[in-house]
């Protein structure tokens, strides 16, 4: 017969559902603000030549940029949760890093139509896929801190 004893035990570990989509909820948009503040600093940094002396002020927008990310990015960052969690996705190599991308480019780009639907000329809807780019971004960085690691 089997060499399997009838007292052993199987566990099954469940996915973490509500700490994915907690944790995306409170840092995805915090990170999101981060990376922005930070290409904004780079960018002022190198067109205006302004001294790296000015590191308090720097660290000051960042701090500023954290904050205002974390309420504007709110709504998308706990979609690319929970669509994560349905998902089930686990970080577990770099091939996982692309659908989590889209899935973080999507619910920004539809939380940002569903807010300024009317107003769309070229300028805006370059600047509507960088911002798009950045959700995508804070969803690659939140998923390193959030998703499990394997299965």
């Amino acid at each position: 017969m089997s060499s399997i004893e009838s007292s052993a035990t199987v566990t099954v570990i469940n996915y973490p559902k509500g700490k994915v989509i907690g944790i995306y909820g409170l840092l995805g948009g915090a990170i999101g603000g981060l990376i922005l503040i930070s290409y904004i600093i780079v960018i002022t940094i190198v067109k205006e030549s302004i001294s790296v002396n000015d590191a308090l002020d720097f660290i000051k927008m960042l701090a500023a940029g954290a904050v205002f990310g974390f309420f504007l990015g709110l709504l998308p960052a706990f979609l690319t949760g929970y669509y994560a969690s349905k998902l089930e996705i686990y970080f577990d190599s770099i091939r996982k890093v692309f659908p989590l991308f889209i899935i973080g480019f999507t619910n920004t780009f539809l939380c940002i139509v569903w807010f300024i639907l009317e107003s769309a000329s070229i300028d805006s809807v370059i600047g509507i896929v960088l911002f798009c780019c950045i959700g995508g971004a804070s969803a690659i960085v939140t998923g390193l801190i959030a998703l499990p690691g394997h299965k």
